[in-house]
């Protein structure tokens, strides 16, 4: 038990559930990232987590996350196309940010990209519509992104209307 006395429901907005995001591409930088284990105690490995910040257009704030499973320690043909996935996932993010060898995540945040999102598959029809992150380019369409302090394009990302409902707006895993 969690003692929340001091806490009134009354001072604040409730949470609202989010629609899913309509597919398309977005203005968006990282704004955070961590490492989290995959499985109970990290028995499956670990996974680094990227939380997306739209940066214009009508859905400008909203957060989307980004899983890699760059740690992923399954063996056999899957473990392998998973981490072959990974690879490939953070190497997008590394030439949109122009950061090619980066020590370390913070590297990567707050560099404008261009997100490709879509949707995630369904595992039943009863699942939510869930966004996932498809793509990643430097913003623009350059070969490196740009810097930081750059002045963001006026043109509004070109979305396409999804068909739908159902939340995102927290964590996988």
């Amino acid at each position: 038990m969690v003692d929340i006395s001091g806490f009134n429901a009354a001072e604040h907005e409730p949470t609202q559930e989010f629609e899913a995001l309509p597919e398309g591409k977005y203005h968006a930088e990282i704004v955070d990232s961590e490492e989290r284990d995959i499985g109970q105690s990290g028995e499956k490995g670990s996974k680094l987590t990227f939380r997306w910040k739209i940066l214009s257009g009508a859905c400008e704030g909203r957060i989307i996350f980004q899983d890699i499973l760059h740690g992923y320690n399954v063996q056999g043909e899957k473990g392998d196309k998973t981490r072959d996935i990974a690879a490939r996932n953070l190497s997008a993010i590394c030439h949109a940010t122009g950061k090619m060898a980066p020590r370390n995540t913070e590297e990567l945040h707050h560099i404008p990209c261009e997100l490709s999102i879509g949707f995630q598959k369904k595992q039943t029809p009863q699942d939510p519509t869930r966004n996932e992150v498809k793509g990643v380019k430097a913003w623009g369409g350059a070969n490196s992104a740009p810097g930081r302090g750059q002045q963001q394009s006026s043109s509004a990302p070109q979305q396409k209307a999804a068909a739908g409902g159902g939340g995102w707006a927290r964590r996988a895993g």
